[in-house]
């Protein structure tokens, strides 16, 4: 499942660089929620996920992302049959740090031999830099 967690953090991280959200939309499980700095989210409708994606394009563009890289730090598999994958994400413009690196961990369920996450914890907000919070 190492690989496989892998390929779920490079389809998360390269969906927003190149602005696919079917890409991005296809790795989650309605509802969706993140829990962020400010407050918890939580996307339950399609229209949700699409209104929040556009939102951190937003934030893309305004940082000049380039690349975003998320390495795996821990995958441990649950009794319910679950996944808690934890990663650490950096935001890059250019060569350099367009934001602090940060660690997430991702509730993943294993679908067809795929990852699928439900849930986010410590997530970086949109609003952080667009100042438009999710409804």
């Amino acid at each position: 499942m190492d690989t496989e967690f892998e390929r779920f953090l490079t389809d998360i991280s390269d969906a927003f660089i190149d602005r696919k959200f079917d890409q991005w939309r296809d790795r989650l499980i309605l509802p969706f929620s993140l829990v962020t700095k400010l407050k918890p989210i939580v996307l339950a409708t399609e229209d949700a996920v699409r209104d929040s994606f556009h939102q951190y394009l937003v934030a893309a563009k305004m940082m000049n992302l380039d690349l975003i890289d998320r390495v795996p730090i821990s995958l441990e598999a649950c009794p319910d049959g679950t996944w808690l994958g934890t990663f650490r994400t950096r935001m890059l413009s250019g060569a350099h740090l367009a934001t602090a690196p940060y660690t997430s961990t991702a509730l993943l369920h294993n679908a067809e031999g795929r990852f699928r996450m439900s849930s986010m914890l410590n997530a970086r907000g949109h609003q952080d830099w667009t100042g438009v919070e999710d409804t």
